[in-house]
């Protein structure tokens, strides 16, 4: 029950974040303050489609698992960019409690395929 939680809440946060860094200017102007304007779309949509990877998958674990892994990768990566900026703690919080958010799936999706076989 935790698992299906954590992807549905994850799948729904990221796939709308994706969709407003795409469309909203104040997200788009976030992107010119992280100094990552010319990818702005690829994370965008990289969000998007991994939301949706979450909140689709739930027959077929091995999505969760990639998608889990990807966001996560991304959370990192927005996680050193806010230190980079020198971003506060307040402001880094989302991406810490995303990146441990999606490693909490991407393990237990993968104790899970171990239980199956």
């Amino acid at each position: 029950m935790t698992l299906s939680l954590s992807r549905i809440f994850s799948g729904a946060s990221h796939l709308f974040y994706g969709i407003t860094s795409l469309f909203v200017p104040f997200y788009i102007d976030e992107f010119i303050r992280y100094g990552f304007e010319d990818f702005r779309v690829l994370i965008g949509l990289s969000q998007v489609v991994f939301g949706l990877g979450l909140l689709l998958s739930r027959s077929n674990v091995k999505v969760t698992i990639v998608s889990a892994l990807f966001l996560a990768l991304l959370m990192t990566g927005a996680l050193i960019v806010r230190i980079m900026i020198k971003d506060d703690s307040i402001q880094s919080l989302p991406a810490i409690g995303y990146l441990i958010l999606n490693s909490f799936i991407f393990i237990k999706s993968i104790q899970s395929l171990k239980t199956v076989k």
